[in-house]
């Protein structure tokens, strides 16, 4: 067997200069990939959750009716409600009220007794006028679905 003594120095020379030219191309794919990923950018904002207190308004005594000439229909109601909102809706009809039962009041006087005064936007027969709902909102409107 033949013997050659400085091949084995080649050869392991050979296998560091891979493994350093290995260990450079990880490098160099690293920086690039970490230039890709330092391009982007998200804006600042704000996300979070709370909870607050709702309580409901009481509609105060007395609750006035109008009535057409004939006194066959109700074509409005006037109330006092406990404070101010900034929206109201009502619906007078025989059972629970459907959406197109509802008519919308808009806000209530700035004052106290916080009247409210809604023409209803079809007159109700008197017969049909046995419930009287009110939806009413501190801040924003009322939308009944």
């Amino acid at each position: 067997m033949l013997k050659f003594p400085g091949r084995r120095r080649i050869v392991g020379r050979n296998r560091k200069i891979a493994g350093l030219l290995a260990v450079a191309l990880a490098a160099v794919l690293g920086v690039g990939a970490y230039a890709f990923t330092a391009s982007n950018t998200v804006a600042e904002h704000s996300a979070g959750a709370g909870s607050a207190t709702v309580s409901g308004y009481t509609v105060n005594s007395p609750t006035n009716y109008t009535f057409n000439e004939s006194g066959e229909t109700m074509t409005k109601v006037t109330f006092d409600l406990n404070k101010a909102a900034s929206d109201v809706a009502v619906a007078l009809s025989k059972a629970a009220p459907v959406t197109a039962n509802w008519s919308d009041c808009g806000a209530s006087e700035a004052a106290s007794p916080w009247a409210v005064t809604c023409t209803f936007a079809k007159p109700v027969p008197d017969a049909e006028g046995l419930k009287l709902s009110v939806a009413a909102v501190s801040s924003g409107s009322v939308t009944i679905e």
